[in-house]
């Protein structure tokens, strides 16, 4: 799809509402380039500036979603595709830090157009299936970009893989072992003498170690997939145990040890809607998971789950939030300002000056399902927000209509 670029372009009338403060009604937003310029009233409006009037409609900066597959699989099926074997799916190697998802990132892909429709402005797009299972990326949605950072934290899964008895132990001892090959492996002088083959066989690539030894030293987070309360207590130990900056996703047990992740420091990425037991992973989910761990003192940011045609969920998962008790303030700081918190992209997910320009005008209250973005600019650029499935539906009716004229 096409986007349309002015270097200044400014909104008026708007209602902000930046997760952080009560709306500030009857506001003009001022872009320039890339970068919002100017947030306030009665400012001047640059000569030759593109004016757009958004009187009375909410103005929100981009939505994120923290961890999703966007650009990775084109379609959630039952058996894994092509693309799923590449970000380590359904494989039996437990290590695999090399591994990046930003590699086979396609910002083509159809679910895209949808996430875009719904607010999404960005997203942190994650491998899954082995016990570290690659290293996460920051996607921009804009249609001509590429991975804003390849390696943002590395994704480490400690859940249950495949059901099979013990596979949780077994997760944990690895995690454990890679961890202290890598510390071994970045000991002054031991790379090159692994390279030459004159230190111990250690189990992970030369590349894993790598990566592992970036996660150890906190160069990037360190991405933990659990959810049973103990599991969450030992993978908080581990953390402890070797200094990682680590995020914790999932968590759907978390309430039980919300205190003891409060003073861990570590923030939660959580699906609010996870409600329901699965497995014996996740036997006391509960609706108001996320509502106990916020007031505990966590930072909770919101995700959809991972599958790519979830995305469209995002605003509504946190409305429903908001419906259990969350405060509708910090549930719109869980979808916009958070997330890039959480990742230490200091430019996104806020309305304020200096920030990158990803804003989404919406007709209404952004959490309810009859709302929808009006809107989207993404570093400036104002974004077609048709989908390739409305396109069709003009064509279509308009081919019906030719047929029924010449009837």
């Amino acid at each position: 799809m096409n986007t349309l670029l002015a270097s200044v372009i400014v909104l008026l009338g708007a209602t902000l509402w930046n997760g952080e403060s009560e709306p500030q009604r009857n506001t003009t937003i001022i872009v320039r380039d890339d970068r919002i310029a100017a947030i306030g009233r009665d400012l001047a409006i640059p000569r030759g500036a593109r004016v757009i009037d958004v009187e009375g409609a909410i103005v929100t900066a981009g939505l994120i979603d923290p961890a999703s597959q966007l650009g990775l699989i084109e379609l959630t099926t039952g058996e894994p595709t092509a693309i799923e074997g590449t970000l380590g799916l359904g494989g039996d190697e437990p290590i695999r830090a090399a591994l990046k998802a930003s590699d086979t990132f396609d910002p083509t892909a159809l679910a895209i157009e949808v996430a875009r429709q719904q607010g999404i402005t960005s997203s942190a797009i994650l491998p899954f299936g082995s016990v570290v299972a690659g290293q996460a990326a920051w996607i921009s949605l804009r249609d001509d970009a590429q991975p804003r950072r390849s390696s943002i934290a590395l994704v480490v899964d400690l859940r249950a893989h495949g059901g099979k008895p013990g596979s949780r132990s077994r997760a944990f001892l690895r995690l454990r072992e890679a961890l202290e090959d890598a510390r071994l492996y970045g000991a002054p002088g031991n790379s090159g003498a692994y390279i030459r083959r004159n230190l111990r066989e250690l189990a992970p690539s030369a590349q894993a170690l790598d990566a592992l030894s970036r996660a150890l030293e906190a160069e990037i987070k360190t991405l933990v997939v659990v959810d049973r309360a103990s599991d969450i207590s030992t993978a908080l130990q581990i953390v402890r145990d070797h200094k990682l900056d680590a995020v914790l996703l999932g968590a759907r047990e978390g309430w039980r040890v919300a205190r003891e992740i409060a003073a861990s420091g570590v923030p939660v990425i959580l699906d609010p809607l996870a409600n329901l037991p699965e497995g014996f992973d996740t036997l006391e989910s509960r609706a108001d998971n996320a509502l106990l761990l916020h007031r505990a003192g966590v930072r909770v940011a919101f995700t959809t789950g991972g599958p790519p045609d979830h995305a469209g969920r995002l605003r509504l998962i946190a409305g429903n939030a908001v419906a259990e008790g969350f405060p509708r303030q910090a549930a719109l700081a869980a979808i916009t300002r958070l997330p890039a918190e959480i990742f230490g992209v200091k430019d996104e997910g806020r309305l304020r000056v200096g920030a990158r320009a990803d804003l989404v005008v919406w007709n209404g209250d952004p959490f309810e399902p009859l709302s929808w973005a009006q809107r989207m600019l993404i570093a400036g650029r104002e974004i077609d927000l048709r989908t390739r499935q409305d396109m069709l539906t003009e064509r279509y009716k308009e081919r019906s209509g030719s047929s029924d004229t010449a009837r």
